[in-house]
């Protein structure tokens, strides 16, 4: 064998010895899987209505405080840090996912009146339309979630403000896993949906 040969496979030795070594650190330094999560819809039994007739109530816009507008959940810590983490995720968009709860919950809480998105196909000229600003949707650092929205409810035969209120609950988490936490900010918009729902039928009924 001439020295060429033998430095050729020297050479093509130190490269199999390197693509050896390469590809179980390649394994060790790809990011785990991201775990996604949903919002849940609560569904429960409508109350009685005293209506008339039913009320078109159009939902929207929903709007996201600018740091909550991402794929990552959110939690804080003391009054000025945030954390997310790259493995845990919503699983798709939340301004979305948090209209779409808006619209469900409403559509059951205010039976019979009928519920869409805003702005709907035929925006009708008479009924209501509330908006909403979600100002925190958070986990917090003492194992509770926080939820704060402006919402203001509108008159639209006549375009006047009807009420404006910024909401604010606070709730416990049973244990520390992302999956509770996701669940506990559902429980915590059913409780907006709740008040929000409360002054569109109180007002129907004065």
């Amino acid at each position: 064998m001439n020295l060429f040969s033998t430095t050729v496979s020297a050479r093509a030795l130190l490269l199999l010895l390197v693509i050896g070594l390469i590809g179980p650190l390649t394994g060790c330094f790809q990011a785990p899987p991201a775990s996604q999560y949903t919002l849940t819809t609560e569904l429960p039994l409508p109350p009685p209505s005293n209506q008339d007739a039913p009320l078109t109530i159009l939902v929207g816009p929903v709007k996201l405080a600018s740091y909550l507008d991402q794929p990552r959940i959110v939690k804080r810590f003391g009054a000025n840090r945030i954390e997310t983490v790259a493995s845990r995720q919503w699983a798709g968009n939340l301004r979305e996912m948090i209209s779409n709860k808006l619209v469900a919950e409403l559509g059951t809480l205010c039976h019979p009146s009928p519920v869409f998105p805003f702005p709907a196909a035929t925006i009708p000229h008479q009924g209501k339309r509330v908006t909403v600003d979600i100002l925190r949707f958070e986990g917090t650092d003492d194992q509770h979630v926080a939820i704060e929205a402006r919402w203001t409810l509108l008159n639209m035969e006549n375009k006047s403000i009807l009420k404006t209120q910024v909401s604010l609950f606070q709730i416990p988490c049973a244990d520390p896993s992302y999956e509770t936490l996701a669940t506990t900010l559902s429980l915590g918009l059913t409780r907006l949906i709740q008040e929000i729902s409360q002054s569109i039928i109180q007002g129907d009924n004065k």
